[in-house]
């Protein structure tokens, strides 16, 4: 265990990218000496395996104090650096990429893109010319799924290798976790949204899409989950007269026995680059219902560029129409065809386990740990 390995993300909790670190963690400390720098203090950390260093730096409001204590993190990861020499420097997500290769010292650096909000910075061309720059100083970039390859090349069109490594997810703990004995009263029958409450992922145009769907039938929706909209999304509720049907359980450490009980998990936002949510439900046997949004689509087709109509119904799950781009939607119908027709709904439940399993951590790690001894290497 001769390799020093470094990963940069803003912390271990509240997010897919910062789930998948934390399970990557364990199979990437196996095999070299890991540590991991945090720098968004949070309460709770996934379970995650090697050193754990938070550099504390105080969280601002302002955008001016924003940006300076973006250098103070700056200084403190080279500072970091300069103390501790590492054979390779992993980052998560846009800003983490940014101050890891402009902290770049001697080491290899391999940038990890899971999403769009780390491709663009949401500021507009002028600044992403100088996120182009930065990235042409990585060794290795990393794309959790060809779709968001693909929208990184067609954006950056960089001379950097690029490749694709599946996010995955720790198969055994997941059906572990949802054994555990629930503290909350949940209702008999539901379907279950696990996404962070932000516009991408369309809880108000859900709410009002499945309206007359929770009051017709005797069925309930769990949103799991928080964000900036939250109460956005409680006074919809209210508005719509849904406060007996909608249950919000905000955040939980451990969502796998909600999900477990679930009938069916939806899945309902306009861009996703991968979903640890679809892979996860699938394999505790919960039919998956997910927009046609880049990720779920390589998660449920074998052949992710093949032209289907939608919906579309295989022994994986259903994909439907992206709510971006219309403003019918098949969701209600879908629900309701999957939870009144029990073949249908045991032949996915059963094959998604299945499925499921080409998206493990271990298939994950097995392939970190060979680009990280091929990347000294090299």
């Amino acid at each position: 265990m001769n390799n020093r390995v470094v990963t940069i993300i803003p912390s271990l909790y509240d997010g897919g990218a910062e789930k998948f670190a934390a399970d990557l963690s364990f199979g990437i400390s196996e095999e070299n000496e890991l540590l991991t720098l945090i720098y968004n203090t949070t309460e709770e950390t996934y379970p995650h395996s090697g050193k754990l260093i938070d550099l504390q730096v105080a969280e601002t409001n302002g955008v001016l104090k924003k940006i300076k204590r973006q250098f103070s993190i700056k200084k403190k990861i080279k500072a970091f650096k300069e103390k501790n020499s590492f054979h390779v420097s992993i980052s998560h997500m846009l800003m983490a990429n940014m101050l890891n290769l402009l902290t770049k010292k001697n080491e290899k650096t391999i940038c990890v893109i899971h999403g769009e909000w780390s491709i663009k910075s949401g500021k507009g061309r002028f600044i992403d010319y100088f996120i182009k720059r930065i990235y042409r100083r990585a060794d290795m970039i990393i794309s959790v799924s060809h779709f968001i390859k693909q929208r990184f090349d067609e954006y950056y069109s960089l001379q950097v290798p690029h490749q694709v490594i599946y996010a995955g997810i720790d198969i055994d703990a997941v059906e572990e976790q949802a054994t555990k004995k629930l503290d909350i009263n949940l209702p008999t029958t539901y379907i279950v949204y696990v996404a962070g409450f932000r516009p991408v992922k369309n809880h108000i145009k859900l709410l009002n899409q499945l309206e007359a769907y929770l009051k017709e039938e005797d069925i309930s929706l769990v949103l799991l989950g928080d964000g900036p909209l939250r109460n956005a999304i409680e006074k919809e509720i209210c508005k719509l007269g849904l406060q007996e049907k909608v249950l919000v359980l905000g955040n939980m450490s451990n969502p796998y026995p909600v999900i477990k009980k679930a009938k069916a998990s939806v899945l309902y936002s306009s861009s996703e680059s991968f979903s640890l949510v679809v892979v996860e439900s699938m394999a505790l046997g919960v039919p998956v219902i997910a927009t046609d949004c880049g990720g779920p689509r390589e998660i449920l087709l074998f052949n992710n560029e093949e032209e289907v109509p939608l919906p579309f119904r295989n022994d994986f799950g259903i994909l439907i129409e992206n709510p971006e781009k219309t403003n019918t939607c098949n969701l209600s119908s879908e629900i309701d065809f999957l939870l009144k027709n029990k073949d249908v709904w045991e032949n996915i439940s059963e094959n998604g386990k299945k499925r499921s399993k080409a998206f493990s951590i271990k298939k994950a790690t097995e392939a970190y740990n060979h680009l990280i001894s091929t990347i000294i290497a090299s």
